[in-house]
């Protein structure tokens, strides 16, 4: 806890070791699984994928600022290879009871346009498998959330029921950017929603700079700076555009989907164009009866960070129950416990800061009820057991 109130952090993020997609990848497509050519000892070097890079306008003086910040920022969990013990510990540290994982580097492996979707599932499963291993250290605070890519919406199906029924994960994500030319709400991907309702699973949609899928600036800035300024809040803005439009909402009314690692000032914005628009234009949409701004407060939620200074506005604009509280850690953007330490500063009401810091998380990811005191740490033996069994089954394929 922190000054007496439960955290979840709705997105904490894993760093990947190198190691792990030739490990844990079916041996049919070790030869293609991501690596490096050449190792400079940075966490964020280039990663290839069936030989090609995964990521575009990514010079080494930018490699080498996001490795400096890491370094300076999460210096013991960098020493510890960002392993399980060390992330709870930073955990411990912040004041966090409970995270969800999601990809740092796993966001760019599949997120590539035309990739083999043989080869983009591989690693899928190889990134799950590991996650569920790397969560198992202790599975009361490190929940793991699936990868999926949507390269081929059958095999995203497939992935996710593996996921939810042989790994026990409750939540997945996917990109926001078109795949293959088809945009998330596209009619293709309907068996994947359907899933995902059926299954009851959370969607957490994060974007990711840099990758080798369309995204908002990409197509005409090559700075880091003005990338990273328009891909994550306009792929999301696209995303529920995609996703209303599409019908997503209407046909799948329990689907609960959260926008991620983009603040969440656009929100209000947007769902005042979007009510707009459809006021003006809904005889093209026949399939969908409701108002933007209604979907979104029936079934999304989104993160805030505590330094947005409009963020009590936003609050009463969309609802105090639809802003989640996520760490970003250990991304180089921020220094450990600072996401944090603003939403504690934030001049919000103690109900408010509770909802955000647990209650909304709770009820997107369908946490269990809090008991009395901050989830214990689980034995650190499990990992180390259960990936043992696993690596030793694919070794005898």
């Amino acid at each position: 806890m922190r000054n007496g109130l439960p955290v979840i952090d709705c997105d904490a993020h894993v760093m990947e070791p190198e190691h792990i997609w030739r490990d844990y990848i079916d041996p049919a497509f070790r030869e293609r699984a991501p690596r490096k050519l050449f190792s400079n000892n940075h966490n964020w070097g280039q990663l290839h994928v069936d030989g090609q890079p995964i990521y575009r306008n990514y010079p080494e003086e930018l490699v080498g600022a996001f490795h400096a910040n890491t370094v300076a920022f999460y210096g013991e969990a960098y020493e510890a290879g960002f392993d399980a013990p060390s992330h709870v510990r930073a955990m411990d540290q912040q004041g966090i009871d409970m995270a969800f994982l999601y990809p740092s580097l796993g966001l760019g492996v599949v997120a590539i346009d035309g990739q083999d979707p043989a080869l983009a599932y591989a690693i899928n499963r190889a990134y799950n498998d590991w996650l569920a291993d790397f969560c198992s250290y202790a599975p009361g605070r490190l929940r793991p959330v699936a990868l999926v890519s949507l390269h081929r919406p059958e095999e995203a199906v497939r992935e996710l029921r593996r996921a939810v029924q042989q790994l026990g994960m409750r939540a997945a994500t996917v990109r926001p950017n078109p795949v293959n030319g088809r945009h998330i709400g596209h009619e293709d991907f309907e068996p994947f929603w359907a899933a995902c309702e059926e299954l009851d699973v959370a969607v957490g949609i994060h974007e990711g700079c840099h990758t080798r899928l369309p995204a908002a600036g990409a197509d005409r800035f090559t700075t880091h700076m003005a990338m990273h300024t328009c891909c994550h809040p306009m792929e999301q803005m696209m995303a529920f555009v995609s996703l209303f439009e599409g019908g997503v909402f209407q046909r799948h009314p329990a689907l609960r989907v959260g926008f991620l690692e983009s603040g969440c000032g656009w929100v209000p914005y947007l769902l005042w164009r979007m009510d707009e628009e459809y006021r003006l234009w809904r005889f093209q949409l026949p399939h969908v009866k409701e108002k933007p701004s209604d979907c979104f407060r029936r079934q999304c939620y989104v993160n805030a960070e505590g330094c947005e200074p409009y963020l009590p506005t936003v609050l009463d604009l969309i609802g105090a129950d639809k802003v989640l509280f996520a760490s970003d850690y250990p991304h180089p953007d921020h220094a450990l416990g600072e996401e944090l330490e603003e939403i504690l500063d934030a001049p919000l009401t103690d109900d408010v800061r509770r909802s955000i810091l647990w209650d909304n998380a709770a009820r997107f990811y369908k946490v269990e009820p809090l008991s009395e005191g901050s989830p214990a740490p689980e034995s650190g033996d499990s990992p180390r057991s259960v990936g043992t069994v696993r690596l030793a089954a694919r070794s005898s394929d």
